[in-house]
C-alpha cells in the first residue's frame, strides 16, 4: 500500500496588477478572476524562456460561502517549435515528408499553482522535476495576460523577491549605486514608510518610477538615513526591481541585483491535502485585504 507522505514543498509567487490609464482605479477581484480566466479559456500559450511556452493545463474555483476564494490548478511548460522540416540523425539529410500533427510539442512539465484574487498573486509549486523559475513565468504573464486584457488597461508583473538583496546591502562595506525601479502597488500590506512612497507615486500618475543614486568617489551611499530609499526598497520586493554595486566584505566590487534572490516559501503537505495545505499557506503570507 501506497503511503502518502508528508513532504516539504516550496513555492514561487508572481504579483500580477491591472491597471487602467484612464484613472487610478485598482482592479477588483471579479476583474482579476476574469482575466485568469480568460487566459485559460482561450488557450493562450506564450514564450517564457528561449524555446519554451507556458499555457494553463486546468483552472478551476475555491469557493467559500457562494464565493470564489482561489483560482488553482495546474501550469505546464513545453518545447515550442515551427513544425518545418526534421533532420534525420541516421540518414544525415532532411526529411521533408515527415510532420507532426498541429498543436503536438514536446518536453512538456507541469507543476500546481494557486491565484489569489484578493491579493492578485500566482503562487506555483517548484520542484526538481520541472524547472520552472518564476522569472520565465513573469516572462509568460507579461505576454499572456497583454493577450487578453482591454485596450485600456495595461499590466504590471513581478517577482516577489526576499529580504536576501536588503541584508547584502546591510552587510557590505560601501555601497557605490543603487537602483530602484517601482511601479504603485494595491496590497496595504507593508510599513508606514513604504505606504507613503506608495501613495505619493499614485498622486503623480505615473506608470513606473525610477530612483539612481551614485556615492560620492571612493564613498558610499548612506541609505539608513532615508525614508524615501527604505521605503521604496520595500516597495520593490513585490512591486519592481532593485540594483546595486557594493564591495563586500571581502574589498570585492560585486553587482547584486533583486532577480537573484526570489523569494521562496515552505509548507508542508502530502499530495492528498495539497492544495488545501497551499490555501492555507497563502493566507497565512498574504492576509485577507479588502481594502484593494
Amino acid at each position: 500500500m501506497r503511503i502518502d507522505k508528508i513532504t516539504k514543498r516550496a513555492i514561487f509567487t508572481i504579483n500580477i496588477k491591472l491597471r487602467k490609464f484612464e484613472n487610478q482605479r485598482d482592479a477588483t477581484r471579479e476583474e482579476y478572476i476574469d482575466l485568469i480566466t480568460k487566459v485559460f479559456t482561450r488557450k493562450i500559450h506564450k514564450p517564457s524562456s528561449n524555446g519554451k511556452h507556458c499555457i494553463i493545463k486546468y483552472l478551476l474555483p475555491k469557493n467559500e460561502d457562494g464565493e470564489i476564494k482561489y483560482l488553482y490548478g495546474k501550469i505546464a511548460q513545453f518545447t515550442y517549435f515551427a513544425n518545418k522540416s526534421w533532420f534525420d540523425i541516421d540518414k544525415l539529410d532532411v526529411d521533408l515528408q515527415f510532420t507532426l500533427r498541429d498543436g503536438l510539442f514536446p518536453d512538456a512539465v507541469e507543476t500546481d499553482f494557486v491565484f489569489d484574487p484578493d491579493n492578485h498573486k500566482f503562487s506555483f509549486i517548484t520542484k526538481s522535476s520541472i524547472a520552472i523559475s518564476p522569472y520565465p513565468l513573469k516572462v509568460f504573464w507579461e505576454e499572456a495576460l497583454d493577450a487578453v486584457k482591454n485596450e485600456s488597461e495595461h499590466i504590471h508583473v513581478d517577482v516577489v523577491t526576499g529580504k536576501d538583496f536588503n541584508e547584502r546591502l546591510a552587510s557590505s562595506r560601501a555601497i557605490r549605486r543603487l537602483e530602484i525601479d517601482i511601479n504603485y502597488s494595491n496590497s496595504g500590506i507593508g510599513s508606514i514608510t513604504k505606504a507613503v512612497v506608495d501613495n505619493d507615486l499614485k498622486k503623480t500618475n505615473a506608470k513606473n518610477a525610477n530612483i539612481t543614486m551614485v556615492a560620492k568617489k571612493n564613498e558610499s551611499l548612506n541609505i539608513e538615513d532615508s525614508d524615501i530609499v527604505k521605503g521604496a526598497l520595500e516597495l520593490s520586493e513585490e512591486d519592481g526591481e532593485a540594483r546595486a554595486k557594493i564591495v563586500d566584505q571581502s574589498g570585492n566590487l560585486v553587482d547584486i541585483s533583486t532577480r537573484q534572490f526570489p523569494k521562496k516559501d515552505f509548507f508542508d503537505s502530502n499530495d492528498i491535502h495539497l492544495f488545501e495545505n497551499l490555501f492555507d499557506k497563502i493566507r497565512s503570507l498574504w492576509p485577507l485585504n479588502r481594502d484593494n
